[in-house]
């Protein structure tokens, strides 16, 4: 009976490792494909971590909408953009190694088998003549176990340096998504401010328009001279000029907002102008203090670096665990029916041998060569270097809240007083339009009056897009971006 089970149980180990051996060998996935639940930490999209999971956004789906909002322009770049699935490749090889390295735990099991037509003839020509042959199939196959059952902590701290390695890799995803997110809405606001520009100096264009014919009517009338004609004409064709800039202008920040998307630069897109009469909040803006605190607690560059400063530590201990004993227990089992000789001239006989062994192995390494000296030497000169890094990290972030901060208020100043200036430009442009219908004044002021409301509108688009901008800068220096700061 125990023979029987023994038979049974090294059929089925047999026939196990054959099919799972082959099939990966073939690329089959035979089994589960995370037998060890270490992906379930992988986003299912490349963004899915900067959506809200309560909504029914399906974020990452693919449209075909031309009539886009920035939430429908960031989405789609957060899904798309080529960096953002580099990101989310990382997070899953990361998430792979983890894996790995808590395999390394589990008894390791090899397999090998051959079968074989063996034709084997002998002669001899001394005193004794001989002539012998075989002719035989056999077959030999072996079964060898191992499994480490005490390393020193090497595949601990393995699984450590696997650990930082993924923290690293999820920081950094949410780095790169917080990048791509923050250059879409920059490009967004670039191609916006295009998109009015557009319309203020069509709208432009019509006043030079108005001018001029109102100076045609004077000059046949012979209230004015001709050269009152010929500076409306001139005002009117640099008008015209501007305007064809504008659209040359937008065409082109569309295709680059394009190309942040995934889409190809000349994709038909149109955005769609936010309403303006509410400005979205700003109640993450506090005191520039309370400020740098929270980036240098939450920005993703940051923990990425403290990340990769953990992985360093743990591959130390990596490396000097590796240079000390493992404690193996290890098995054997082998069979073979090939036939054999006891000599020359000696005819081939059938033999059957197997062989069994269990034991625990015990593996010293007592003299390297000095190698695991400098390879200690080596990790830790990298622990020294992601310090520094570190460091040069909390710098960088400190540098980019204090300049966004800064820049959020002045943008927010300029903002109410380009509505001031562009409020009086278009009551100046109105009276000495009536004024010079009236043949109270002359062109020059009225062109001059135009002039400044033309830049007066093209100074509170700017002014607008560029606080918009400055408020989603200040958030991403801060790690803080989603999808509430951009507002309804």
């Amino acid at each position: 009976m125990v023979n029987l089970r023994t038979r049974v149980l090294y059929n089925t180990i047999v026939c196990t490792v054959f099919y799972v051996g082959i099939g990966q060998s073939f690329g089959f996935e035979l089994g589960p494909v995370d037998p060890l639940r270490q992906l379930d930490v992988v986003p299912r999209t490349p963004a899915n971590q900067m959506f809200d999971q309560s909504s029914a956004l399906d974020a990452c789906a693919d449209t075909a909408k031309i009539e886009l909002l920035l939430l429908d322009i960031v989405s789609s770049a957060l899904c798309h953009n080529p960096k953002a699935r580099e990101a989310w490749a990382n997070v899953k090889v990361q998430a792979a190694q983890v894996g790995a390295s808590r395999a390394a735990y589990l008894p390791t099991l090899a397999g090998t088998g051959q079968a074989a037509k063996d034709n084997i003839s002998n002669h001899g020509t001394a005193a004794n003549p001989f002539y012998n042959q075989s002719d035989s199939s056999y077959q030999n196959a072996a079964l060898t176990l191992n499994w480490v059952l005490y390393d020193f902590g090497a595949r601990s701290a393995t699984v450590d340096y696997a650990k930082s390695l993924l923290a690293s890799a999820l920081a950094g995803q949410d780095n790169a998504l917080q990048t791509v997110f923050a250059n879409t809405v920059k490009d967004y606001y670039a191609a916006l401010v295009a998109q009015k520009n557009v319309k203020a100096t069509q709208d432009i264009e019509t006043d030079a328009q108005h001018v001029f014919e109102a100076a045609v009517i004077r000059v046949r009338r012979g209230v004015a001279a001709i050269s009152d004609q010929l500076q409306a004409q001139t005002s009117y064709s640099q008008a015209k000029f501007n305007h064809n800039k504008a659209e040359g202008d937008w065409v082109s920040a569309l295709g680059i907002l394009a190309i942040d998307m995934g889409l190809r630069p000349n994709y038909p897109i149109h955005l769609i102008e936010p309403d303006n009469a509410t400005l979205p909040d700003t109640s993450f803006v506090r005191s520039v203090d309370e400020l740098l605190r929270t980036a240098q607690e939450r920005h993703p560059s940051l923990v990425a670096a403290r990340a990769d400063l953990a992985a360093a530590q743990a591959n130390e201990k990596v490396i000097r665990a590796q240079g000390r004993p493992t404690i193996s227990f290890v098995g054997k089992y082998s069979y073979n029916n090939q036939p054999q000789s006891s000599g020359a001239g000696q005819q081939y006989l059938g033999e059957t041998s197997r062989d069994r062994s269990i034991g625990i192995q015990i593996n010293i390494p007592f003299f390297e060569g000095f190698t695991r000296t400098y390879q200690i030497r080596g990790a830790q000169a990298q622990v020294e270097g992601k310090e520094a890094r570190l460091t040069d990290a909390e710098l960088q972030v400190a540098s980019s809240v204090w300049t966004s901060y800064q820049t959020l208020k002045v943008d927010t100043d300029n903002l109410r007083t380009s509505q001031e200036i562009l409020d009086s430009s278009k009551a100046a442009f109105d009276a000495a339009q009536a004024r010079y219908t009236k043949g109270v004044t002359g062109i020059l002021e009225l062109i001059n009056t135009q002039t400044a409301l033309a830049n007066a509108q093209q100074q509170r688009i700017a002014a607008l897009a560029g606080w918009q901008n400055a408020r989603i800068q200040l958030a991403a220096s801060l790690g803080n971006l989603g999808f509430g700061t951009l507002g309804d």
